[in-house]
């Protein structure tokens, strides 16, 4: 292949992807309502959305009393995560992996 027909073809790839990005919706890149999961345990809610590259939790602890929330991921390794949140207070954390299963220990501790 000589370096024109080697142009060619890197030229045609280019128009190509271009066409394939200017026909995508603007939206593309948000997050859609089917995306964000909502649950609840024990004393906390919680809701977390499908991410690109982390999953963000947030949660709110509907208790009087300070309580933890803990969960595991679809991680091989260091699978775990927990939070220790005051009485009617609401935080957040960040996972690298597809959260899995909550669980919450009213007035515990992590």
């Amino acid at each position: 292949m000589n370096i024109r027909q080697r142009f060619s073809v890197i030229a045609a790839g280019s128009a190509a992807l271009l066409a394939i990005a200017a026909g995508a919706p603007a939206g593309a890149a948000t997050m859609s309502a089917d995306s964000v999961h909502r649950g609840s345990v024990g004393c906390f809610n919680y809701s977390w959305g499908d991410g690109s590259a982390t999953y963000t939790i947030y949660y709110h602890n509907t208790c009087s009393v300070k309580s933890a929330i803990a969960g595991t991921t679809n991680a091989l390794f260091n699978n775990k995560w927990c939070a220790n949140v005051a009485a009617d207070g609401k935080g957040h954390t960040v996972v690298y992996n597809k959260p899995m299963t909550f669980a919450s220990a009213r007035g515990g501790r992590c």
